[in-house]
Protein backbone atom coordinates (compact mmCIF):
# COMPACT_ATOMS: atom_id res chain seq x y z
CA UNK A 1 0.00 0.00 0.00
CA UNK A 2 1.55 3.29 -1.07
CA UNK A 3 1.96 6.28 1.26
CA UNK A 4 -0.96 8.48 0.02
CA UNK A 5 -3.45 5.62 0.35
CA UNK A 6 -2.10 4.78 3.81
CA UNK A 7 -2.56 8.39 4.94
CA UNK A 8 -6.08 8.49 3.51
CA UNK A 9 -6.92 5.21 5.24
CA UNK A 10 -5.60 6.55 8.54
CA UNK A 11 -7.62 9.75 8.14
CA UNK A 12 -10.80 7.78 7.48
CA UNK A 13 -10.17 5.65 10.59
CA UNK A 14 -9.65 8.77 12.72
CA UNK A 15 -12.82 10.42 11.39
CA UNK A 16 -14.81 7.22 11.89
CA UNK A 17 -13.50 6.86 15.45
CA UNK A 18 -14.44 10.48 16.14
CA UNK A 19 -17.94 9.93 14.77
CA UNK A 20 -18.42 6.83 16.93
CA UNK A 21 -16.99 8.64 19.95
CA UNK A 22 -19.21 11.72 19.68
CA UNK A 23 -22.30 9.61 18.95
CA UNK A 24 -21.60 7.37 21.93
CA UNK A 25 -20.98 10.36 24.19
CA UNK A 26 -24.30 12.07 23.43
CA UNK A 27 -26.34 8.86 23.18
CA UNK A 28 -24.96 7.07 26.25
CA UNK A 29 -22.87 9.18 28.59
CA UNK A 30 -24.59 12.58 28.37
CA UNK A 31 -28.05 11.67 27.10
CA UNK A 32 -29.72 13.30 30.12
CA UNK A 33 -28.40 16.70 29.03
CA UNK A 34 -30.19 16.37 25.71
CA UNK A 35 -33.37 15.19 27.41
CA UNK A 36 -33.31 18.17 29.77
CA UNK A 37 -32.76 20.71 26.98
CA UNK A 38 -35.88 22.97 26.94
CA UNK A 39 -35.91 23.15 23.13
CA UNK A 40 -35.81 19.37 22.78
CA UNK A 41 -39.44 18.31 22.26
CA UNK A 42 -38.67 14.68 21.35
CA UNK A 43 -39.04 13.32 24.93
CA UNK A 44 -42.43 15.06 25.24
CA UNK A 45 -43.56 13.73 21.86
CA UNK A 46 -42.57 10.20 22.88
CA UNK A 47 -44.24 10.62 26.25
CA UNK A 48 -47.52 11.47 24.51
CA UNK A 49 -47.70 7.80 23.59
CA UNK A 50 -47.56 6.87 27.27
CA UNK A 51 -50.56 7.09 29.57
CA UNK A 52 -49.23 9.55 32.11
CA UNK A 53 -50.02 8.92 35.79
CA UNK A 54 -52.65 10.75 37.85
CA UNK A 55 -51.83 13.55 40.25
CA UNK A 56 -54.11 13.57 43.30
CA UNK A 57 -54.36 15.48 46.56
CA UNK A 58 -53.86 13.77 49.91
CA UNK A 59 -57.64 13.44 50.27
CA UNK A 60 -58.10 11.83 46.85
CA UNK A 61 -59.11 14.72 44.57
CA UNK A 62 -57.76 14.29 41.03
CA UNK A 63 -55.95 17.42 39.85
CA UNK A 64 -54.27 16.03 36.70
CA UNK A 65 -55.16 13.11 34.43
CA UNK A 66 -54.71 11.95 30.83
CA UNK A 67 -57.21 10.99 28.14
CA UNK A 68 -56.54 9.30 24.79
CA UNK A 69 -56.98 11.13 21.49
CA UNK A 70 -57.01 9.22 18.21
CA UNK A 71 -57.87 5.73 17.07
CA UNK A 72 -55.76 2.57 17.07
CA UNK A 73 -52.54 4.27 18.19
CA UNK A 74 -53.76 7.15 20.35
CA UNK A 75 -51.73 9.87 22.00
CA UNK A 76 -52.54 11.05 25.50
CA UNK A 77 -53.43 14.64 26.36
CA UNK A 78 -53.39 16.11 29.85
CA UNK A 79 -56.53 17.38 31.64
CA UNK A 80 -56.72 19.45 34.82
CA UNK A 81 -60.19 19.00 36.40
CA UNK A 82 -59.69 21.61 39.15
CA UNK A 83 -58.58 24.38 36.80
CA UNK A 84 -56.75 27.39 38.21
CA UNK A 85 -56.93 26.26 41.86
CA UNK A 86 -53.88 24.06 41.27
CA UNK A 87 -52.43 25.79 38.21
CA UNK A 88 -49.17 26.93 39.81
CA UNK A 89 -48.25 24.08 42.16
CA UNK A 90 -49.22 21.28 39.75
CA UNK A 91 -48.20 23.10 36.56
CA UNK A 92 -48.82 21.75 33.06
CA UNK A 93 -47.42 19.26 30.55
CA UNK A 94 -48.03 19.85 26.83
CA UNK A 95 -45.79 19.05 23.89
CA UNK A 96 -45.98 22.56 22.40
CA UNK A 97 -45.20 24.56 25.57
CA UNK A 98 -43.25 22.16 27.77
CA UNK A 99 -43.76 21.51 31.47
CA UNK A 100 -43.83 23.26 34.84
CA UNK A 101 -44.57 22.60 38.50
CA UNK A 102 -45.05 19.05 39.76
CA UNK A 103 -45.57 17.93 36.18
CA UNK A 104 -41.94 18.86 35.53
CA UNK A 105 -40.28 17.95 38.83
CA UNK A 106 -41.96 14.51 38.96
CA UNK A 107 -41.92 13.89 35.22
CA UNK A 108 -39.87 10.71 35.48
CA UNK A 109 -42.40 9.14 37.85
CA UNK A 110 -45.48 10.34 35.97
CA UNK A 111 -44.11 9.18 32.60
CA UNK A 112 -42.99 5.82 33.97
CA UNK A 113 -39.43 6.32 32.77
CA UNK A 114 -37.29 3.17 32.63
CA UNK A 115 -33.62 2.56 32.00
CA UNK A 116 -32.62 1.47 28.50
CA UNK A 117 -32.13 -2.20 29.46
CA UNK A 118 -35.53 -2.50 31.16
CA UNK A 119 -37.19 -0.65 28.29
CA UNK A 120 -35.81 -3.09 25.70
CA UNK A 121 -36.84 -6.12 27.77
CA UNK A 122 -40.38 -4.77 28.25
CA UNK A 123 -40.71 -4.08 24.53
CA UNK A 124 -39.63 -7.64 23.70
CA UNK A 125 -42.20 -8.99 26.18
CA UNK A 126 -44.91 -6.68 24.86
CA UNK A 127 -45.28 -4.76 28.12
CA UNK A 128 -46.41 -1.17 27.39
CA UNK A 129 -44.88 1.74 29.24
CA UNK A 130 -47.28 3.32 31.73
CA UNK A 131 -46.89 6.24 34.07
CA UNK A 132 -47.07 6.11 37.85
CA UNK A 133 -49.42 8.14 40.01
CA UNK A 134 -48.29 10.96 42.30
CA UNK A 135 -50.09 11.84 45.54
CA UNK A 136 -49.54 15.35 46.88
CA UNK A 137 -49.49 16.31 50.55
CA UNK A 138 -51.89 19.14 49.66
CA UNK A 139 -55.37 18.88 51.20
CA UNK A 140 -58.02 20.02 48.71
CA UNK A 141 -60.16 21.67 51.41
CA UNK A 142 -57.27 23.74 52.76
CA UNK A 143 -56.16 24.60 49.22
CA UNK A 144 -59.64 25.85 48.35
CA UNK A 145 -59.86 28.01 51.48
CA UNK A 146 -56.36 29.43 50.97
CA UNK A 147 -57.02 30.33 47.33
CA UNK A 148 -60.38 31.96 48.01
CA UNK A 149 -59.10 33.90 51.04
CA UNK A 150 -56.15 35.26 49.06
CA UNK A 151 -58.36 36.27 46.14
CA UNK A 152 -60.83 38.00 48.47
CA UNK A 153 -58.08 39.83 50.35
CA UNK A 154 -56.60 41.24 47.15
CA UNK A 155 -60.03 42.20 45.78
CA UNK A 156 -61.26 43.79 49.04
CA UNK A 157 -58.19 46.02 49.23
CA UNK A 158 -58.70 47.24 45.67
CA UNK A 159 -55.35 46.00 44.46
CA UNK A 160 -55.81 44.96 40.81
CA UNK A 161 -52.69 43.45 39.31
CA UNK A 162 -51.17 42.81 42.73
CA UNK A 163 -50.24 39.21 43.52
CA UNK A 164 -49.55 37.16 46.58
CA UNK A 165 -49.04 33.65 47.86
CA UNK A 166 -50.19 31.45 50.73
CA UNK A 167 -48.41 28.33 51.94
CA UNK A 168 -49.75 26.16 54.77
CA UNK A 169 -47.36 23.63 56.32
CA UNK A 170 -47.87 20.76 58.73
CA UNK A 171 -45.67 21.91 61.65
CA UNK A 172 -44.84 18.35 62.70
CA UNK A 173 -43.67 17.08 59.30
CA UNK A 174 -43.16 20.14 57.08
CA UNK A 175 -45.62 18.71 54.55
CA UNK A 176 -47.22 21.30 52.28
CA UNK A 177 -50.98 21.28 52.96
CA UNK A 178 -51.79 24.22 50.67
CA UNK A 179 -49.94 26.31 48.11
CA UNK A 180 -51.89 29.14 46.52
CA UNK A 181 -50.59 31.79 44.13
CA UNK A 182 -52.74 34.70 42.92
CA UNK A 183 -53.27 35.68 40.18
CA UNK A 184 -53.19 32.16 38.79
CA UNK A 185 -53.99 30.44 35.53
CA UNK A 186 -56.01 27.52 34.18
CA UNK A 187 -53.51 24.92 32.90
CA UNK A 188 -56.14 23.52 30.52
CA UNK A 189 -55.83 26.70 28.46
CA UNK A 190 -52.03 26.63 28.28
CA UNK A 191 -52.04 24.03 25.48
CA UNK A 192 -53.19 26.86 23.20
CA UNK A 193 -49.91 28.47 22.13
CA UNK A 194 -51.47 31.94 21.80
CA UNK A 195 -52.90 31.74 25.32
CA UNK A 196 -49.53 30.59 26.63
CA UNK A 197 -47.80 33.56 25.01
CA UNK A 198 -50.38 35.93 26.51
CA UNK A 199 -49.81 34.46 29.96
CA UNK A 200 -46.03 34.72 29.74
CA UNK A 201 -46.24 38.37 28.67
CA UNK A 202 -48.96 39.35 31.16
CA UNK A 203 -47.54 42.01 33.52
CA UNK A 204 -49.40 40.48 36.47
CA UNK A 205 -47.39 37.25 35.88
CA UNK A 206 -50.16 34.70 36.49
CA UNK A 207 -47.91 31.87 35.33
CA UNK A 208 -45.36 32.69 38.05
CA UNK A 209 -45.65 30.54 41.18
CA UNK A 210 -45.14 33.25 43.78
CA UNK A 211 -44.86 30.66 46.56
CA UNK A 212 -41.69 29.12 45.11
CA UNK A 213 -40.37 31.55 42.50
CA UNK A 214 -40.67 34.93 44.24
CA UNK A 215 -38.95 36.41 47.27
CA UNK A 216 -40.65 38.36 50.06
CA UNK A 217 -39.48 40.00 53.30
CA UNK A 218 -40.16 37.50 56.11
CA UNK A 219 -42.09 40.02 58.21
CA UNK A 220 -43.59 38.79 61.47
CA UNK A 221 -42.76 35.15 60.75
CA UNK A 222 -39.13 35.89 61.70
CA UNK A 223 -40.23 37.14 65.13
CA UNK A 224 -41.15 33.57 66.06
CA UNK A 225 -37.67 32.42 65.01
CA UNK A 226 -36.03 35.26 66.96
CA UNK A 227 -38.11 34.52 70.06
CA UNK A 228 -37.31 30.80 69.86
CA UNK A 229 -33.58 31.57 69.60
CA UNK A 230 -33.81 33.87 72.63
CA UNK A 231 -35.51 31.16 74.70
CA UNK A 232 -33.01 28.52 73.55
CA UNK A 233 -30.12 30.74 74.67
CA UNK A 234 -31.27 30.41 78.29
CA UNK A 235 -30.93 34.17 78.80
CA UNK A 236 -34.65 34.83 78.38
CA UNK A 237 -37.91 33.30 79.61
CA UNK A 238 -41.51 34.00 78.51
CA UNK A 239 -41.74 36.39 81.49
CA UNK A 240 -38.54 38.34 80.78
CA UNK A 241 -39.24 42.09 80.70
CA UNK A 242 -38.40 43.84 77.45
CA UNK A 243 -38.58 47.42 76.27
CA UNK A 244 -41.55 48.11 74.03
CA UNK A 245 -40.73 51.79 73.70
CA UNK A 246 -40.77 53.37 70.26
CA UNK A 247 -38.36 54.19 68.74
CA UNK A 248 -35.48 51.89 69.64
CA UNK A 249 -32.06 53.21 68.64
CA UNK A 250 -30.00 50.39 67.13
CA UNK A 251 -26.68 51.18 65.51
CA UNK A 252 -27.59 54.83 65.59
CA UNK A 253 -30.73 54.19 63.56
CA UNK A 254 -34.20 54.80 65.11
CA UNK A 255 -36.52 51.82 64.59
CA UNK A 256 -40.22 52.43 65.24
CA UNK A 257 -43.03 50.09 66.22
CA UNK A 258 -45.73 49.68 63.56
CA UNK A 259 -47.75 52.88 63.51
CA UNK A 260 -45.41 54.34 66.14
CA UNK A 261 -47.36 52.51 68.87
CA UNK A 262 -45.92 52.72 72.39
CA UNK A 263 -45.98 49.62 74.65
CA UNK A 264 -43.61 50.60 77.45
CA UNK A 265 -42.03 47.75 79.41
CA UNK A 266 -43.71 44.42 78.60
CA UNK A 267 -42.77 40.77 79.00
CA UNK A 268 -41.65 38.58 76.14
CA UNK A 269 -44.99 36.79 75.77
CA UNK A 270 -46.88 40.09 75.46
CA UNK A 271 -44.28 41.46 73.04
CA UNK A 272 -44.61 38.46 70.73
CA UNK A 273 -48.41 38.64 70.90
CA UNK A 274 -48.46 42.36 70.05
CA UNK A 275 -45.82 42.13 67.33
Amino acid sequence: MNAPITKLYALILVLFAGLVGFTSYWAVFDSNTLKAEPQNRRPLIMEQQVKRGFIKTSDGVTVAESHPVGGKNPVYVRDYPQGSTYGNPVGYSFVNVGQSGIEKSENGVLAGERNEFTSILDQLRGIPQEGNNVTLTIDSRIQQVATQALQQEIASNGLPGVGGAVVALDPSTGAVKAMASVPGFDPNKVKNTNTYQQLTHDKSAPILNRATQSTYPPGSTMKVVTAAAALDSGKFTPDSVLSGHSPQIIGGVPLFNAGGEEFGDINMTEALTAS
